[in-house]
């Protein structure tokens, strides 16, 4: 197995791992929140594929955000929520994101969740598929780390 299909088969786990724990989680607990300033698992879950979506999208790709799965396929719209402009760099990402911010976040259903989760990780995937060996030890662009 080469570095590609490890990588590959790590996404096909996490996802299969996120399906079950869709599947199984009641709506109370995945919009719960231990405090009024915390992140429910809903707005983590949807925090940790969005990052994906900003940095391969404007740092990989150096395209502006209305290239973004989140905007071209419509999520905004789909869920009612436009992150554009909010919190660290704009990126609408969670990060740095003031407590009125958050409360601002809707319940995303859990079919939003995996629909969006599912569509940036398969463009993980596919983009992972296409990098030369060489392209596996670059650096990252704009983060200085492989």
């Amino acid at each position: 197995m080469d570095r590609r299909e490890l990588l590959i088969d790590l996404i096909d786990d996490n996802l299969s791992r996120y399906d079950w724990l869709l599947s199984q989680i009641s709506d109370d607990c995945l919009h719960w929140q231990p405090h009024p300033q915390a992140n429910s698992i809903a707005v983590t879950m949807w925090h940790c594929v969005r990052v994906f979506d900003v940095f391969l999208t404007q740092h990989a790709d150096g395209q502006p955000a209305e290239a973004e799965l989140w905007a071209k396929n419509g999520w905004s719209e789909k869920t009612g929520y436009n992150p554009y402009g909010i919190g660290l760099y704009g990126w609408g990402t969670v990060q740095e994101y003031t407590p009125a911010e958050v409360a601002a976040i809707p319940h995303f259903s859990r079919e939003h969740l995996q629909g969006y989760f599912h569509e940036v990780l398969a463009d993980v995937k596919v983009r992972l598929t296409r990098l030369s060996e060489a392209e596996l030890d670059a650096t990252a662009p704009g983060f200085g780390a492989k």
